[in-house]
């Protein structure tokens, strides 16, 4: 319940006991006992009766970012994928079937964009990397997966079907990338593969933008080119 408490508290930008009362069915007073636990390992801070999510966590995160990932290198190639297509490029790792930003550059005309949500957590189902790495997944993995996270439409063009997503696996990895046509935003497509290291699957790295900008011609030619190109490379250095 406590982790519960401290997902809302981020959510929310910070909350009050009563705020917080109003969002899970609990006593006040068990709510202010969890408060206090979180209080007390210092994942949190209070100000003016308003409990906010301490500068410790993401110290937290970023220390279990560089433990598991080869940080300076992720961080290169990511840039570099950037830089050459002009586009936006991000590594996301794989944890509990879902994936979570790690890393993320702009290019030139990226760089030109205004009001872009920010986003840290994707789904695997409608995202370019996500595909990629279902259709390498075990049919067994696939299904947890789905049964857990299911199939959420955050577009029009989100796939809805189980059975179109599955369907769609063996084109996906016989050319090697996924694509995202509009299906985790409108107007935004994206080519992405998945990265392994020692034959694991890690996560996946990705690159696109506004569909007025990239034809589906550029995407699966010189998109799918340099990403693969950056993918082959960044496996090659997670393996030195």
């Amino acid at each position: 319940m406590s982790l519960r408490v401290l997902e809302l508290v981020l959510e929310h930008d910070g909350l009050t006991l009563a705020r917080l009362a109003e969002l899970i069915d609990k006593p006040k007073s068990s709510l202010h006992s969890h408060l206090q636990t979180l209080l007390n390992a210092r994942y949190l801070v209070k100000n003016d009766n308003t409990y906010r999510v301490s500068f410790r966590v993401s110290l937290l995160g970023e220390m279990a970012r560089q433990q598991r990932l080869e940080d300076s290198r992720v961080r290169g190639i990511v840039e570099e994928l950037a830089a050459e297509t002009g586009e936006e490029a991000n590594f996301v790792v794989l944890e509990h079937g879902r994936l979570l930003m790690a890393y993320g550059a702009s290019g030139d005309s990226a760089s030109e964009e205004r009001n872009v949500d920010f986003r840290t957590e994707y789904y695997l189902h409608n995202t370019a990397a996500g595909k990629a790495i279902l259709a390498e997944m075990e049919p067994a993995r696939v299904d947890r997966v789905l049964d857990r996270w299911h199939l959420p439409q955050e577009s029009e063009s989100t796939i809805q079907s189980r059975e179109r997503l599955l369907e769609s696996q063996n084109e996906v990895l016989s050319r090697g990338y996924g694509i995202s046509d509009e299906e985790s935003a409108p107007g935004l497509v994206t080519v992405g593969v998945a990265i392994h290291r020692s034959q694991d699957i890690i996560g996946g790295l990705s690159v696109g933008g506004p569909k007025y900008r990239i034809s589906m011609d550029r995407l699966h030619t010189e998109f799918a080119d340099t990403l693969l190109e950056k993918a082959a490379a960044l496996e090659n250095q997670l393996e030195q």
